[in-house]
């Protein structure tokens, strides 16, 4: 009988920890963007305790909570992760992000929390919800990019800049694309040569253009090349 539950016991370790190394390894994106080298996030028991409130909650939204969720820069530069704890209820979605002044709010269907990385969906005041991104992933890479650009990395422009679209093309021929963006609450796009860096561009008659990194030469790159186009301050 001991020897039956020893080897359930190394069965359910030798499997668990592959599961545990793919779930670490799930935010290299946004671990490599910021330099995280450690969780900084919610422990066990706060995420168990929302859990038990909702039932399930997608394993996406756990992970994130547990390895970034406490990431001040990465969740509260501008728009706010709500924390485990704070979840709440709107219609037919549960509420995980919302915008700093509450003109939008992000959310999965309730009969979704069951899915391990689902769709999200935003809500602009009245409006009614449309979706976002296909999945969280999607969602946290987007979100983080434009946290970063707005002043939530080491190294950040002081100023928003307003720039044409002949001035984005000089930048899209420069710097690669990333394949994450954001359309609901504002049109966006995100712009980098480097893991620890972006420039952003969100669509506001022509583009505002917001950038940083946590580089302080890669930073300087970026800032020598956008001085090299026409922009305009707010």
């Amino acid at each position: 009988m001991f020897f039956i539950k020893l080897c359930d016991i190394m069965e359910e370790q030798m499997f668990e920890s592959p599961r545990r190394e793919k779930n670490q390894m799930r935010f290299s994106f946004i671990k490599s963007l910021f330099h995280v080298v450690e969780d900084i996030g919610f422990n066990d028991n706060e995420i168990e305790a929302a859990e038990k409130k909702w039932g399930i909650l997608p394993g996406v939204l756990k992970d994130y909570y547990k390895q970034l969720g406490k990431h001040d820069r990465i969740n509260k530069s501008q728009n706010y992760l709500r924390e485990p704890k704070s979840l709440y209820e709107s219609g037919n979605y549960v509420i995980f992000y919302i915008e700093n002044q509450g003109a939008a709010e992000w959310g999965i269907k309730i009969e979704d929390l069951c899915k391990e990385d689902p769709p999200v969906y935003c809500r602009l005041a009245a409006d009614k919800y449309a979706l976002e991104t296909d999945n969280l992933m999607e969602f946290f890479n987007a979100m983080t990019l434009f946290q970063a650009a707005s002043w939530g990395m080491t190294y950040s422009c002081e100023e928003i800049y307003m720039i044409s679209e002949e001035q984005a093309v000089k930048i899209r021929g420069k710097y690669k694309k990333l394949p994450f963006e954001l359309h609901q609450w504002c049109e966006m796009s995100f712009y980098a040569n480097n893991e620890d860096e972006v420039i952003m561009l969100m669509i506001n008659d022509d583009y505002d253009l917001l950038y940083g990194s946590e580089d302080e030469e890669h930073f300087k790159l970026i800032e020598e090349f956008i001085e090299t186009i026409e922009k305009d301050k707010y």
